[in-house]
């Protein structure tokens, strides 16, 4: 069977030129695609448009449009991009349906012919054999999403709760087979913050992942007409930006969760850190940005341009840094 379509996220489609648009104040950085489905994916994950019970568009993953192309077409501008407009990364969303592995693997085919740019894919849990032929044909990262920070919550949004087809202890499985495939630090799984989990679990899920080097990315939830979560509310700003600043921690400067202080509700009141530490990492870290594979900025993909802006796609400016600060100071210190 030969791949005749594939979706584009619109702002990578205005970067290849197959859409014209003069909204974008943040490019892309990495080429995002989603395999073509006639219709929704046959999980039914509660945040998801795409899901299966879903009433919302299927054009939609997130806040985010994804047209549909000839997957030719797309091909044929992703060759011919000139040097200085090429994407860091190419990055393939892949929904849960029968022949999702071959539609995968014919698409990597075709891209890895003409294109030596860094490819990740983001899957639902496969066997290791199929993980294996990925990793062969020239996958160079994989994404596997918990998205829920607890197995209740995980079962809540994923599982049994929503009649979905994926267990908390078997995507943890499809997880280590992966580092076992593709080698510590290649492997990726994000979390959805505001699904009601508290910052504590967050973070020590994050010591745990980061213990078995899985990259850890952060989304916020973002409430999505039609899906079964559309009521829900967007996570609170300030919990965030904790959990951005305690995962900063845990990765990049190697803080265990015993040195931060929780109060009796999960929430961070103390980091150990001074104010002149806590300024340092706000203006020279990439702390409050996007967090995942390398080059990925995911510009506006929760977040709408006027703000409130969670994760930032690009660096932040010097009135970014001081609100950050000062939000961080009024409840830590």
């Amino acid at each position: 069977m030969t791949i005749e379509k594939i979706r584009v996220s619109v702002g990578s489609a205005v970067v290849l030129g197959l859409s014209q648009s003069n909204k974008f104040n943040v490019e892309p950085t990495t080429c995002y695609i989603m395999t073509y489905l006639k219709g929704h994916c046959t999980a039914n994950c509660g945040f998801c448009p795409q899901a299966r019970d879903s009433e919302g568009s299927v054009e939609f993953l997130s806040r985010i449009n994804w047209p549909v192309f000839e997957f030719k077409e797309f091909l044929t501008k992703l060759n011919y991009m000139p040097p200085h407009k090429r994407f860091k990364r190419i990055c393939i969303q892949t929904l849960n349906y029968d022949q999702n592995f071959d539609d995968l693997v014919e698409i990597i085919t075709k891209i890895k012919r003409n294109s030596n740019t860094p490819l990740s894919i983001a899957i639902p849990p496969m066997p290791k054999n199929k993980l294996r032929d990925l990793k062969l044909i020239g996958v160079e990262r994989i994404g596997i999403a918990l998205d829920g920070s607890t197995e209740e919550i995980f079962e809540k949004i994923k599982g049994k709760g929503v009649n979905g087809p994926y267990n908390w202890n078997l995507h943890l499985q499809s997880l280590n087979d992966a580092l076992e495939i593709f080698s510590v630090d290649f492997v990726t799984t994000h979390l959805i913050i505001g699904l009601g989990e508290t910052p504590q679990q967050v973070l020590e899920l994050i010591e745990r992942l980061h213990n078995l080097k899985i990259k850890v990315g952060l989304f916020a939830f973002t409430p999505i007409k039609g899906t079964i979560l559309q009521s829900n509310l967007r996570p609170d700003i300030i919990m965030f930006r904790k959990i951005q600043l305690g995962r900063y921690l845990i990765i990049n400067e190697n803080k265990e969760l015993k040195d931060f202080t929780f109060n009796l509700e999960g929430d961070i009141i103390k980091f150990n850190l001074n104010k002149n530490e806590l300024k340092n990492i706000i203006e020279n870290s990439n702390a409050f940005m996007t967090t995942g594979c390398p080059g990925c900025n995911r510009p506006f993909y929760t977040s709408k341009p006027s703000g409130p802006i969670y994760n930032y796609p690009r660096d932040l400016t010097k009135t970014e840094q001081e609100e950050i600060y000062q939000s961080l100071l009024k409840c830590m210190y």
